[in-house]
């Protein structure tokens, strides 16, 4: 339990600290204010609800306040969960139709379109916990919720759809890419054998129009939310519909691996993200110029 807990607080303090971060940096910096990092933020504002839904939520609930309802805080922790899991589905299609349809790209990511899609992913986990707390406030039974029929929505609309998305999704971005480069290859080695006096111009700009970046954060969100949520799937099917058992060891690895998400999304956008890594160096690194007062020669 004590292993739990350093490990959970570790979790915690890194996606506070990553996720505030990055919620910082987008909303101040203008040039940061694109639709993929909207995207990026409305993910990061989930994920941050994720964080401060489990360790801090139940600190304060168990040891600061003992009158605080754990069953409440559990479905409010699981709001977050949920809409974090449709935020990443939408930052992913997003990309995805930035790779694979570029050319409508502009027509179909407007404005009212982006802002749509974002209250979209949070308006159905709002309707679940509305859903969620009538059902409990009705029962005063936590379990009253689990119904086969709720599980099953939950499960496949929030759970394995999301996952089906996402790994689709990410196979038609590599399949894109690696045909998009290798035409590009091709294409540059006609261009250097009919010019060859600017062949060494023409090697440095070999990969434009690949998006590496892109196809490498997209990579590492994919791997990671499939990873963390796993297992989530496997304890939600085996504990609802009583398929096989889950002992207490995995749900603490399962509520880990939730909070490790959580977690390492901001540092996936940190590494991977172009404008945000830039941004965020420009940021840290920035050293102020001395003023210099009349007559004063600059050293």
């Amino acid at each position: 339990m004590d292993i739990d807990w350093i490990v959970g607080w570790f979790f915690t303090f890194f996606g506070l600290l990553g996720n505030s971060w990055i919620i910082f940096i987008v909303a101040k910096r203008r040039r940061l204010q694109t639709t993929t990092n909207w995207f990026i933020l409305s993910l990061a504002v989930a994920d941050l609800g994720v964080t401060c839904g489990h360790f801090p939520a139940s600190m304060i609930c168990n040891v600061l306040v003992n009158t605080c309802n754990n069953d409440v805080r559990i479905i409010t922790a699981f709001f977050f969960l949920e809409a974090s899991a449709l935020c990443l589905t939408a930052m992913i299609g997003e990309r995805y139709i930035a790779i694979v349809y570029s050319l409508k790209y502009v027509r179909l990511m407007t404005t009212k379109n982006t802002i749509i899609i974002i209250a979209t992913c949070w308006a159905i986990p709002f309707l679940l916990i509305v859903y969620e707390l009538i059902i409990y406030l009705t029962s005063i039974d936590y379990y009253a919720i689990g119904t086969p029929i709720f599980v099953a929505i939950y499960t496949a609309l929030l759970l394995v759809l999301p996952t089906i998305l996402c790994f689709g999704a990410h196979l038609q971005i590599l399949v894109i890419t690696h045909k998009r480069s290798r035409e590009m290859r091709v294409l540059f080695k006609q261009v250097r054998f009919n010019v060859e006096a600017n062949s060494v111009k023409i090697m440095g700009f070999r990969n434009v129009g690949i998006k590496t970046s892109t196809v490498r954060l997209v990579t590492a969100l994919v791997i990671i939310f499939i990873a963390c949520y796993g297992l989530e799937i496997r304890a939600s099917i085996c504990t609802y519909f009583s398929l096989c058992n889950v002992s207490d060891h995995e749900l603490a690895a399962t509520n880990l691996l939730l909070l490790a998400n959580s977690t390492l999304n901001p540092l996936v956008y940190a590494f991977l993200k172009e404008d945000i890594k830039r941004e965020t160096k420009a940021l840290l690194c920035r050293r102020r110029e001395p003023k210099l007062r009349p007559f004063q020669v600059h050293p």
